[in-house]
């Protein structure tokens, strides 16, 4: 036991015996023996050491038969708030709130922490080794980062992060619709779009210092070409010529329209040939990119990053950003908690007030939907009893009872213009006429997920059996749910997408090694959609590659291979002294251009 927990133990003890702080109460060695479960040599060692913590007085009887005095000095609740916000202080916020849910009928001592971390995230300026005065942004995510590998990439998370550490040879601007320069400064191709040319910047550094250069953008594609998750993103490359130093020239074995838009996926981020003096494995646990910000620390509680001074875009205005890893079961905690006011500390905070504080508010672009297996016997492969499932599911209710960042039904990919006016496909009578057409027996489906889609998997699984539909939930891991194993075993996989990159994404949907699509389509679909996708890359005119794409989504909804559930929000506050707040594809603020004006010249 540590001492806290000696002291604990010993404070509720001492409590039962009408003890109080400051009050000397007598006590035999044996008794304490019996309450901290050990010898009595070894209370002597505890009762010494939580004197010098200051935690206890004592004072021990003198002779035999005569009982010593102990007084507590330390009310229990103020001892645990301080221990849970010294872990706070180093980064360990796994542990602080451990240490919380060991005192769990001490709800005063969880408001008061709540309160005092509310305070601890958002901008700060700090005193910081080398910087009199350094801008830190923290922020807490109740979701791991996987991995940072460009080529294993799966969640948006992680995707969002890459962008922080590495860039690509060319950008995407959302705002104007446009291909615009990064590492590579200008580029060129002939008629068909099967040769493809770039020249790169010169000067561009990476974190270890070394300069960026054509052999590095061939070693990042060689890496890709080695049976990747993401390798489907370099399948039509055939071959590549190091023209120079600054160029080089890329052979396609197909004519592909959009392959400067793969090229701005982060998985296409330039990775250094020479792994920054490490070996693989230590490199991608402390990746060196040539992006705004560098990786300086990487634990299990967080993670930090540092302003990149020689970002060959421009330095960040932010000098570290810290990501706090949270715990997923300590958001019941937080929810009255202003954490999304992320963007300034309590500096200024306690000034403010809430007409000063700016929201933004917009739809995801993607959905949660529903994957049915179809390559394993079951219920689910009766197209009768999909549809069934389809129109069962009160999408308006769902939204309703589990609110949340959940606001439409969804009934396709991408949210529309007129979703929020469309009518849900629920139709109960019609559903159960479908499920007698299916001939559907009660034998019970397996619907699998991972933590952050468990309440909408059980409220499914509470919704279908209303009308006998029995469904067995398993949550797993983030990355275990992906395991090829678990999706065989699966009837139905429920997930969330985001289509960050619109075609790009779609396109990944569909061909990266084992995304859920895929691997639940059977092998004839599959080669339906490839043939469908081959002859989008090969569009020039957007509108004709959509036709295409659009063709895949129909056939999804005749088939109801996969369901369409919901369209969710994302949401953050800004005070308006806060500049630069931009949300990226992915759904997050993007670090970089951030900067916060100084609260006497905000409000002028």
């Amino acid at each position: 036991m540590q001492g806290i927990d000696r002291y604990s133990t010993l404070y509720d003890k001492l409590l039962e015996m009408d003890g109080d702080i400051g009050k000397p109460i007598e006590v035999s060695l044996e008794l304490l023996a019996e309450t901290w479960f050990c010898t009595v040599r070894n209370v002597k060692l505890v009762i010494r050491k939580l004197e010098e913590e200051g935690w206890i007085a004592w004072q021990a009887g003198r002779g035999r038969g005569h009982l010593s005095r102990i007084t507590l000095l330390v009310e229990k609740d103020m001892l645990v708030l301080e221990h849970a916000q010294q872990h706070v202080t180093k980064g360990e916020y796994k542990q602080a709130f451990e240490l919380l849910d060991a005192y769990r009928e001490d709800t005063q001592v969880k408001r008061l922490f709540i309160n005092w971390l509310n305070n601890q995230f958002g901008h700060h300026t700090e005193t910081r080794l080398g910087m009199s005065e350094a801008d830190v942004l923290r922020f807490p995510v109740y979701h791991p980062l996987i991995t940072l590998d460009t080529a294993e990439l799966v969640y948006a998370f992680d995707s969002h992060m890459v962008r922080q550490i590495f860039s690509t040879l060319v950008q995407f601007d959302h705002v104007r619709n446009t291909i615009i320069p990064c590492i590579a400064h200008t580029w060129e191709h002939n008629e068909d779009a099967t040769v493809w040319t770039f020249y790169l910047r010169k000067g561009v550094l990476f974190h270890h210092g070394r300069e960026l250069t054509a052999e590095d953008v061939i070693f990042t594609i060689e890496r890709l070409r080695c049976n990747r998750t993401q390798s489907w993103m370099v399948r039509t490359i055939e071959s590549f010529e190091q023209l120079g130093i600054y160029a080089i020239r890329i052979q396609l074995s197909m004519s592909n329209w959009l392959f400067l838009r793969l090229l701005c996926s982060t998985t296409l981020s330039v990775v250094p040939c020479d792994w920054g003096g490490l070996n693989e494995e230590a490199f991608w646990r402390m990746p060196s990119g040539t992006g705004p910000f560098q990786m300086v620390e990487w634990s299990e509680s967080q993670c930090v990053l540092k302003a990149h001074h020689a970002h060959f875009q421009g330095r960040p205005h932010l000098d570290i950003v810290i990501i706090a890893f949270m715990p997923i079961a300590s958001a019941p905690y937080v929810q009255d908690a202003s954490w999304p006011r992320l963007m300034y500390g309590s500096d200024y905070r306690g000034t403010m007030s809430d007409v000063e504080w700016k929201r933004m508010e917009w739809l995801s672009r993607g959905c949660n939907l529903l994957h049915w297996n179809l390559r394993k016997d079951g219920p689910q492969r009766s197209l009768a009893f999909r549809q069934a499932v389809n129109v069962l599911i009160d999408r308006h209710r769902m939204i309703e009872e589990l609110g949340e960042d959940r606001v439409y039904p969804a009934r396709g990919f991408y949210p529309k213009e007129s979703t929020p006016y469309e009518e849900d496909v629920y139709d109960p009578e019609y559903g159960q006429d479908l499920l007698q057409e299916a001939g559907y027996d009660g034998t019970p489906i397996k619907l699998i997920s991972n933590a952050k889609h468990e309440k909408d998997v059980l409220w499914i699984q509470s919704c279908l059996r209303q009308y006998g539909i029995r469904v067995m939930v398993e949550i797993d891991g983030w990355m275990e749910v992906r395991e090829q194993e678990q999706i065989a075993a699966a009837d139905g996989i429920i997930n969330g997408l985001i289509l960050a990159e619109e075609e790009v994404c779609l396109l990944e949907m569909f061909e990266q090694q084992g995304n859920f699509a895929k691997a639940c389509m059977s092998s004839k679909m599959n080669r339906w959609i490839q043939k469908k996708i081959d002859k989008a890359l090969s569009c020039q005119k957007p509108h004709e590659r959509w036709a295409y794409l659009e063709s895949i989504e129909r056939r999804i909804i005749e088939e109801s291979s996969i369901l369409f559930l919901l369209h969710k929000k994302f949401n953050t506050q800004f005070h308006h002294s806060v500049r630069g707040v931009g949300i990226n594809s992915l759904g997050w603020i993007d670090f970089k251009n951030v900067w916060v004006a100084p609260h006497s010249t905000a409000e002028l």
